[in-house]
């Protein structure tokens, strides 16, 4: 049960909600019960949304992104790619020292390389983003 205590126009209220179910509360006020009905909630109106493209203006779409992800915990050894650098799918892109072993991580995908995430020493977790490839 929720209390709470209002004062409306100078005068002390204590009300205390028991529970509502189907828009009907009860609820105690100063120590007296009441059945309070509530206004059904309004139902959301949808309203569709048009989008109009300019005549004239060509259809752009946005280069996808993907990113290479560490396959286990480790610390990073070496970035063997830079920013702008086009691979294909296969090359390594990192090099992550794991439980003493160093292990190539290679792309599963040909693209262009638009972001490092890591550096040499860094220590990563499972699944963190390597490198982002566009």
């Amino acid at each position: 049960m929720k209390t709470y205590k209002y004062n409306i126009n100078g005068t002390d209220y204590e009300v205390a909600v028991k529970g509502i179910e189907n828009n009907v509360a009860t609820v105690t006020v100063n120590g007296e019960s009441y059945t309070v009905r509530m206004p059904e909630p309004e139902k959301p109106v949808h309203h569709p949304v048009t989008v109009v493209k300019p005549a004239g203006v060509p259809a752009t779409t946005a280069p996808k992104k993907h990113s290479v992800k560490a396959p286990l915990p480790g610390v990073i050894v070496d970035v063997t790619v830079k920013p702008g650098d086009e691979i294909k799918r296969g090359d390594t892109v990192v090099i992550l020292d794991a439980m003493k072993m160093e292990n190539n991580i290679t792309s599963d995908r040909a693209g262009k390389v638009t972001e490092i995430c890591v550096s040499p020493g860094q220590s990563v977790m499972e699944g963190a983003n390597l490198i982002i490839l566009e």
